[in-house]
């Protein structure tokens, strides 16, 4: 049986921290800062509940019948300012590379943002993302990466191999 908290906590005093609050102001990437005039879009990473630590190594999961392909969720004004219907092929390219990747149009992200998981090595996200390094965490920056988009020459997905990196 688990322990019971009649008591309400934090009533007059703080545990840890009195209280306190530290504010960091907001700064702008570095990514964002060298590569905005020329990269409008930011790309940033996520994962799916089907795949999060599942076959990232075998690919031996069944996993792969449940969620199929990594997709970019892109906002309804941002498809619509390029042309690109739901379903359709679209170049992503950044500073480091360019993916094409297939488009789910949804309000579940802000324009001006693009996210995608990357799930799938055959995908190659991972080609356009920065080395840039996050100041207070000192991880590679996955989450921001400046990128442009359009609607995608090729109408299908890439294949294992076929890949484009800029010299």
């Amino acid at each position: 049986m688990g322990r019971s908290y009649p008591e309400i906590l934090h009533v007059e005093t703080f545990k840890r921290g009195l209280g306190h609050f530290y504010f960091n102001a907001w700064e702008m990437s570095p990514e964002v800062k060298a590569n905005q005039a020329e990269f409008p879009y930011i790309i940033t990473t996520n994962r799916e509940l089907e795949h999060y630590n599942c076959g990232a190594m075998t690919r031996r999961t069944g996993n792969g019948a449940i969620l199929t392909e990594d997709v970019l969720l892109i906002n309804p004004e941002d498809a619509a300012k390029h042309g690109i219907a739901e379903g359709d092929m679209v170049c992503v390219e950044s500073a480091r590379g360019k993916v094409d990747i297939k488009a789910l149009i949804t309000d579940e992200v802000k324009p001006g943002i693009l996210s995608s998981t990357f799930h799938f090595p055959e995908m190659m996200l991972n080609l356009i993302t920065s080395s840039v390094s996050d100041s207070l965490a000192m991880c590679p920056e996955y989450k921001v990466v400046s990128c442009r988009i359009r609607k995608a020459r090729k109408t299908h997905l890439r294949e294992v191999g076929e890949i484009t990196v800029k010299a």
